[in-house]
């Protein structure tokens, strides 16, 4: 190729090369080297991505699917007109890129191209990336699922995803056929629990947004639009620092596991430019202190944004107006304040020894109040539909929902072996379903147990080889494993220990790499039996591979772990739990605290942090540790962790010491205790009270095992009292009259909302027919409310809108999930536009939710004491409550 031929400059070569020559003694202590036969454009993007992403990209993958990712962008700059007038930067970071988010790479852009060109060959740029989005949701819809991100063939395979796979599905596709794309992020939502991605594509220069999955027949349109209208922060990931003036390469949200964040909060909410000074305890500027910017989102200070002090002490982020917890921390010490950025744009800390809660006064109870508010919002950007195209989105999103679930009937069908525990598998597998039946037929009993304890997307992207691996490298060590590491389990507990502990090869939300028999190899028998007898001594040699310091290793796989000895902390605890299960010792991580632990009898003991961890050498087994009673009297419901309350564990994060949450999400009360087993150390514990208004009443306590006195008769123990500070009722509840409008019944007739209401409070849930994402979080809300609650303080009632449209298939499965049926009803447009303005809530936006008490007069039918349009965390309970709480009131 002369360089008259050549596609990228003679710059971007340079950076290249640099980059790669920064990481070659890494890359060849590894083993790693370059295809032969590179030169040109491929020679240049090959070094870039050597150079600059995560080693387990390099080192867990065939060079061939790097390269595949490389010849697929150049084709597409040298053919597609849209993209070969892209500014470099761009075209490098937006079109070429492969990673998107942390997703396994696969060589999937040249087959979704295929599948793509017959729609959008011949179409203009912004067309083309609106049926892209109609392709998409063909193939994928919201489900809540675990923290893996699914690549996009495993998506397709499964057909359903959360919202972080399926912005990487339509971001993969939009780079696909040469449109720029990104995953678009807010970390935590500020008005409600949780978080939530989307995407923009860069059309004739001008970055505009959709809903992944959710298809409209314009851009600039999705549910979530409004909610960000409400954020603290939004922020896009890049992946290195190449730069030619149009791609925004300066961290202006900080950096995230190598990523670099760009700040985009500005183009979705009003924002405050907020700068932290941070002091010496002597005055002095603190330079180069790690700022965190930290949100109360389910129930925990989560730090959405991490910023490095300059010189003078100083950190600047643009962020939305309303509260934060500031978190300043260097060499061991640490400040923390809480700001309210729509109220002033500037404060100051000064650093002190890290632990405790001294900046904020206690109260006689020890515990100290935070009020913390919700920014009210903005302007939101949603672009208004014709009724023609309102019309043609709602026929195209159902016909794309029946289609995605022909598909998937006809893929389980096709697997269909008249086994029901298989067929279960099968079905769940979806378009990977002839992988896993390939290695069922094959793999006896054991290969169904094995297949049971994996996560239900891994059946979906999950190889036979992968599989396989997992069962011969289980079956290698299963002598041992009942012989000796269970000979002390009861016996009818070893097959389950034995499934769950070493069997599985999934530990936390890695990929499956399958190489637990290379592992096996590359351990000698001597050390084997070693770390058979003392698997400490497994750790400490894992532990010298930790290398924080470096982020450049999102996660690796054990055998390149092995040969790289370079991994983060969460890497390396993983890898500790898959070594061991390989050696046939039965092993986890903790289900709360997240440390590695491994069988020692009939009990789990975590890892001893001893030799290279000397720093943590007095930290204990939770077996050997005290006890934690929790106590919360006089609730009339149990608090739900990661909603009501959370404790947190101080220790060493990749941004300085700060409170890390344990998980308690699956423990449940007794009565109005619980008891915990912990480490020694300090805990600091957060309640929170969310009001409708976004806002939370908030409070901290703070308490250090280490002072608990002993007990002859049992642990040591440390009792604490969780304390909820109360809403003023002016917070909680409205008084709005609502109008009496009709509803249609299932024989087409209208029947006024008086007569649905009754004499009881209600709920009201006017849900969007079609099956957009937020209706179907309520539906799912509403399930596990009755689950738990058979006959709820307020009457849910539904409505679908419109009315003259049958709701979907996915909404229909939904409402036969529901254990009890509420009587459903029709909303036609009108009467829900004019019920949300009532309200004062978004007219534009299903679902709306509706809190009512029965007290209406006249042309009343009730009164709203709450409502919320679009999805938010916990909004069926919260008005389950205020409604029961306004008919008492009246």
């Amino acid at each position: 190729m002369t360089a008259h031929d050549r596609l990228l400059s003679a710059d971007l070569d340079d950076y290249a090369a640099r980059q790669f020559d920064r990481r070659r003694g890494a890359l060849e202590d590894a083993g790693y080297a370059l295809p032969d036969g590179l030169d040109g454009d491929r020679l240049a993007l090959m070094r870039l991505l050597a150079g600059t992403l995560p080693l387990t990209d390099l080192l867990d993958r065939d060079p061939a699917v790097l390269l595949d990712y490389v010849d697929h962008a150049l084709g597409l700059r040298r053919d597609r007109a849209w993209t070969a007038s892209l500014p470099e930067d761009v075209f490098v970071h937006y079109v070429f890129w492969p990673r998107i988010n942390n997703e396994r790479l696969e060589a999937c852009r040249s087959r979704i191209a295929g599948d793509l060109a017959g729609r959008v060959d011949g179409l203009a740029m912004e067309r083309a990336a609106v049926e892209t989005n109609y392709w998409c949701a063909e193939h994928m819809t919201y489900t809540p699922t675990d923290g893996r991100t699914m690549a996009p063939l495993g998506s397709l395979n499964r057909g359903v995803g959360r919202c972080g796979e399926e912005s990487t599905l339509l971001v993969s596709a939009l780079r696909a056929i040469g449109i720029p794309a990104r995953q678009v992020y807010t970390p935590r939502w500020a008005h409600c629990d949780d978080n939530h991605a989307w995407v923009e594509a860069l059309i004739d220069g001008t970055w505009r947004f959709m809903g992944a999955c959710e298809p409209e027949e314009r851009l600039d349109r999705g549910w979530f639009d409004h909610a960000a209208a409400r954020a603290m922060l939004i922020h896009a990931r890049v992946f290195c620092d190449y730069s030619t003036g149009s791609v925004n390469v300066s961290a202006a949200a900080g950096e995230e596991h190598g990523m670099l964040l760009e700040n985009l909060t500005a183009a979705y909410a009003p924002v405050t430019r907020f700068t932290v000074a941070v002091a010496n305890p002597d005055g002095s500027p603190a330079r180069h202190a790690t700022v965190a910017f930290e949100l109360l989102n389910m129930a925990e200070f989560y730090p959405v944004a991490v910023l490095i002090a300059d010189d003078d002490g100083r950190a600047t982020l643009e962020v939305g107006r309303g509260s934060l917890l500031v978190r300043a921390t260097l060499d061991g010490m640490a400040a923390e304040t809480v700001v309210d950025t729509a109220a002033g744009d500037a404060a100051s800390v000064t650093l002190a020894p890290a632990g405790g809660d001294a900046a904020r006064p206690a109260g006689a109870d020890g515990w100290r109040p935070l009020t913390l508010t919700a920014p009210e919002g903005g302007h939101a950007r949603n672009a208004a539909l014709s009724e023609q195209e309102q019309a043609t989105g709602a026929r195209r999103a159902e016909q794309a929902e029946r289609t995605r679930t022909q598909r998937l009937a006809h893929l389980a069908e096709q697997a269909r072996t008249g086994e029901p525990r298989l067929d279960a598998l099968l079905a769940q597998a979806g378009g990977n379903w002839p992988a896993i039946a390939r290695f069922a037929r094959g793999a006896g009993g054991d290969g169904v147990a094995l297949l049971e304890a994996l996560a239900p997307k891994d059946l979906a992207d999950t190889s036979e080889a992968t599989l396989t691996d997992a069962l011969e490298g289980a079956r290698a060590v299963r002598d041992h494993v009942h012989g000796v590491a269970l000979a002390a389990v009861d016996e009818p507990e070893r097959d389950d220990l034995y499934r769950r502990y070493v069997l599985n090869p999934r530990v936390r939300y890695e990929e499956l790499n399958g190489d637990r028999m290379r592992v096996q190899s590359m351990i000698g028998d001597a050390d084997r039996d070693m770390f058979r007898a003392d698997p400490d001594a497994l750790w400490e040699r894992l532990a010298r591979c930790i290398d924080d310091a470096d982020k450049d290793s999102l996660h690796i796989g054990d055998a390149a772990l092995l040969r790289a000895r370079h991994a983060s902390r969460a890497n390396v605890e993983s890898a500790f739990v898959s070594i061991c299960r390989a050696l046939g010792i039965p092993a986890r991580l903790n289900p709360e605290t997240g440390e590695p632990q491994y069988l020692r009898g009939a009990a789990f003991r975590t890892v001893a942090r001893r030799g290279v961890e000397a720093a943590g050498a007095g930290r204990t087994a939770p077996a050997d540790g005290p006890m934690l009673r929790l106590s919360a009297p006089g609730r009339a419901e149990a608090p739900r962790y990661y909603v009501d309350y959370t404790i947190g564990m101080l220790a060493d994060t990749p941004h300085g010491p700060d409170y890390v949450s344990l998980d308690l999400s699956e423990r449940d009360w007794d009565g109005e205790t619980m008891d915990v087993a912990v480490e020694d150390g300090e805990y600091r514990v957060v309640t929170t009270t969310r009001l409708p208004n976004g806002g939370q009443l908030a409070a901290t306590t703070t308490f250090d095992t280490r002072s608990a006195a002993a007990d002859a008769d049992g642990p040591r123990t440390v009792e604490v009292e969780l304390r909820w500070r109360e809403p003023e009722e002016s917070e909680l509840l409205e008084r709005l009259p609502v109008e009496n409008r009709a509803l249609i019944d299932e024989t087409g007739a209208s029947v006024p909302l008086r007569g649905i209401v009754g004499e009881r409070p209600t709920v009201l849930f006017v849900l969007d027919a079609h099956g957009s994402e937020p209706s179907m979080h309520v539906l799912d809300e509403l399930r596990d409310m009755l689950e738990r609650h058979p006959e709820p303080q307020a009457d849910p009632v539904l409505a679908f809108c419109p009315a003259d449209v049958e709701p979907s298939a996915t909404m229909r499965r939904m409402l036969d999930r529901l254990p009890v049926r509420p009587r459903v009803w029709g909303c036609d447009p009108a009467t829900f536009e004019r019920l949300a303005r009532i309200l004062f809530v978004d007219p534009g936006k299903l679902p709306l939710t509706a809190a009512l008490a029965p007290c209406g007069q006249g042309d009343q039918a009730a009164t709203g004491v709450y409502a919320c349009s679009g999805y938010n965390v916990g909004a069926v309970e919260l008005a389950t409550r205020l409604a029961s709480m306004g008919a008492a009131l009246q």
